[in-house]
């Protein structure tokens, strides 16, 4: 009688001890994380409100409202020239950019977002992240610098201006707002090249600083009103690529609770699928209404002037390869892919 007692006193015991444990645990992981996210985006940016409305409502739904994050537009915290640095230091815990921003930092980074002239299809692009290792090559190139990195699409970037293109000839003194390898390639090809962030990028183009620019496509040049000031849409595009991320600092992302990593890891992946696909669709609708409500007239460049512009293309690839081992690696990883495409040769 006394040990069946003494038993029973014990599994009380353990039962009150295992209760408390598991009630200190579902209050630990009640906790509310609050996080402020700014984008390299106007809030007149195409991609700015699906992103908002993601972070905002779709995060804070799966989690139950134990992250709530606050997304802010271009500029509303820090300077978009500075959103590397303050995640990486955790000012912000998270922002949106485009990778091709701090390519001298992490130089793999061009290759993401603007290798140019090589993937032809948005499919293509999220194979080669996704499926061939290159988005796991720059989780670790960014975890380097006390980064969590997200590819958030893949989507084209195409050019839109003040005066036609029909051939490589055409380029030559355009002044156009462009970035990264795309700017280079430009420039090889007489283009007159400059950085102008998002929220100048009208008035730039109004005035005359620029006669023609990228933001995206024809879904970005849309938005941003560009098709008022500007009649012509260059074709092929110069890139489809993951041109836009999403970069979490390291220290708030471990300072989760696994199940919200775990939402995020999964959740920011199906994203960048979904996202893709709807953007294919929303590209399309704006290119008709660019022609038809704007006067827009689509440009091809001819297939003498595209094969020169792929020849620059690949002597930047080359280049961008000679930066480090890890983009010696995704270039020749881009080039067997292109080769099996039969893009390349």
């Amino acid at each position: 009688m006394k040990k069946r007692f003494f038993c029973t006193i014990l599994v009380g015991i353990f039962l009150l001890f295992t209760a408390g444990l598991v009630s200190a645990q579902q209050s630990k992981d009640q906790k509310v994380y609050k996080w402020n996210i700014q984008s390299h985006l106007p809030a007149g940016s195409a991609a700015y409100k699906p992103l908002k409305e993601f972070f905002e409502q779709k995060i804070n739904k799966l989690t139950e409202g134990r992250l709530q994050i606050t997304f802010h537009p271009a500029g509303a915290m820090v300077p978009t020239k500075d959103i590397f640095a303050v995640c990486r230091k955790g000012t912000v815990d998270g922002a949106t950019g485009s990778p091709i921003y701090w390519m001298t930092i992490v130089p793999v980074a061009a290759i993401a977002a603007n290798c140019p002239l090589a993937f032809k299809t948005a499919q293509e692009c999220l194979h080669f992240h996704f499926d061939l290792g290159f988005e796991q090559m720059m989780k670790d190139e960014h975890a380097k610098h006390n980064l969590v990195y997200f590819s958030e699409r893949a989507y084209p970037t195409a050019m839109i201006g003040k005066k036609p293109v029909y051939k490589v000839e055409d380029l030559k003194g355009y002044k156009i707002r462009s970035s990264g390898a795309i700017a280079e390639m430009l420039n090889e090809l007489g283009a007159a090249t400059v950085m102008i962030p998002g929220t100048e990028l009208y008035l730039a183009m109004q005035t005359g600083v620029v006669e023609g620019a990228h933001w995206g496509a024809a879904r970005g040049a849309l938005t941003m009103k560009l098709p008022e000031v500007a009649k012509y849409y260059i074709q092929p595009d110069f890139a489809v690529s993951a041109t836009d991320c999403i970069i979490i600092n390291k220290d708030s992302f471990e300072a989760l609770p696994k199940d919200i990593r775990d939402i995020l890891n999964k959740s920011l992946k199906e994203r960048a699928y979904q996202r893709t696909v709807e953007y294919a669709q929303e590209e399309k609708d704006a290119l008709d209404t660019m022609i038809k409500d704007y006067k827009v007239t689509v440009c091809t460049l001819d297939p003498a002037s595209q094969k020169i512009m792929r020849t620059t293309a690949m002597k930047l690839w080359d280049k961008m390869a000679a930066k480090d081992a890890a983009s010696a690696k995704a270039v020749a990883m881009l080039k067997a892919y292109l080769k099996e495409l039969k893009y390349i040769d």
